[in-house]
């Protein structure tokens, strides 16, 4: 029965005026001797696109008052109007990627509005509303290997390039970076963080591994990784200043150097003091947040980047000890318990370990064992931080 209504009602969709019944009972039967699959939400995201959407997210006209235009209110923020984004929205999850294309004339007005309006928290949506669409786009053509060969020839990657909307995307969210304290609030610039990351991730993987033109993603890749974390932390007077939002830019580096791989190497002489200098920070064990997000970041260094990883192990291991023993301190001094931040720890240590012992050179290995035995004599309580691991003897 749902089937049948699904049906009549895109039937009704295509021929508003019609009142005939029999003609929308042929259509019932056509479509079960077809066993298609059911046409209405495409027919209902073109209908709320075309009709339902587009006065609420106006194009700008000229006015001979510009101030007064900005001034007036944006249909789309009136709280009565809540289920027009929300449509939005449903329409975007609703298309495949070839109604997307069809209909993206439609989609980008209001979801660019979004983007460029001067609130943080719209930004914000219009960001997750752009992520969703290109992430649809992705989905939906690996979905289709029975078509690969003909996506191929025209894929998200290309048709985006082609329309010229991948710039556009780029010169819109870039900026955004820069909505950081004390220019925005740290409570506005965190929902809009979490928004953009993914959005910049997903443009970026839609471009080729290698192109001639020279947008490649590889190179997005990297403009998101300094732009977007090394740029806004170094801002900072230090990352614990806004513990929060730090923790949230240092939690996206796990999935960029995931997508970049061993060509992260590049990036090791910059992002590795960032990192041991978060963990140094002498109140750092009281945001364990960012405590967490720096540990996974620099396990995920020292996966995708191991070979280079020896030469840095001093930075590393200062900021690792340094932590270790503010935990200790603070387990002593405020009986709070830090069992999950020490866990964290030893786990970074033994892929270190692992690291170490993996290095071809003999003599690596012993300025390896030298230095752990120097650390455990040094500081006694050092000696927790490689649990589970042998240590060397005297």
């Amino acid at each position: 029965m749902k089937d049948a209504l699904d049906v009549v009602m895109a039937w009704q969709l295509r021929n508003p005026d019609s009142t005939d019944a029999a003609a929308a009972i042929e259509a019932v039967k056509a479509s079960r001797d077809e066993q298609t699959d059911s046409e209405l939400p495409s027919r209902l995201a073109s209908h709320f696109l075309q009709l339902t959407i587009p006065p609420f997210f106006p194009q700008n006209k000229p006015a001979t008052d510009a101030l007064e235009a900005s001034r007036q209110p944006a249909p789309w923020k009136d709280p009565g109007a809540q289920y027009v984004v929300d449509l939005l929205r449903w329409c975007v999850g609703a298309l495949s990627r070839k109604e997307i294309e069809t209909r993206w004339h439609l989609l980008m007005p209001p979801i660019l509005k979004m983007i460029d309006d001067v609130d943080a928290a719209w930004k914000a949506k219009g960001c997750h509303y752009l992520g969703l669409l290109l992430e649809n786009l992705r989905a939906t053509a690996a979905r289709d290997t029975a078509q690969q060969k003909a996506w191929n020839k025209q894929s998200p990657s290309e048709y985006i390039r082609r329309t010229g909307y991948h710039n556009v995307f780029a010169e819109a969210l870039f900026p955004m970076f820069t909505y950081v304290p004390s220019l925005t609030p740290e409570a506005e610039a965190i929902p809009l963080f979490k928004e953009l990351f993914p959005t910049l991730t997903t443009l970026a993987l839609l471009l080729p591994v290698e192109d001639s033109k020279g947008n490649t993603r590889g190179q997005n890749l990297d403009k998101i990784l300094r732009e977007g974390i090394l740029s806004p932390l170094a801002h900072f007077p230090t990352p614990s200043t806004y513990p929060e939002l730090a923790a949230v830019i240092t939690s996206q580096l796990r999935v960029l150097l995931g997508h970049m791989g061993i060509e992260s190497v590049k990036h090791l002489p910059n992002i590795i003091p960032l990192l041991s200098t978060i963990l140094q920070d002498p109140f750092i064990v009281s945001h364990q947040a960012l405590t967490g997000s720096t540990l996974k970041a620099l396990q995920a260094v020292m996966l995708n980047a191991w070979p280079r990883i020896p030469g840095h192990r001093g930075a590393i291991m200062m900021g690792l000890s340094l932590c270790w023993g503010r935990c200790t301190d603070e387990d002593v001094s405020t009986q709070q318990d830090m069992g999950e931040l020490k866990a964290a720890l030893q786990e970074t240590v033994a892929m270190m370990d692992a690291v170490m012992q993996a290095v071809k050179e003999d003599a690596m290995k012993e300025k390896w064992v030298e230095e752990k035995r120097n650390l455990v004599e040094a500081s006694p309580s050092h000696k927790g931080l490689f649990e589970g691991r042998e240590l060397p003897k005297a």
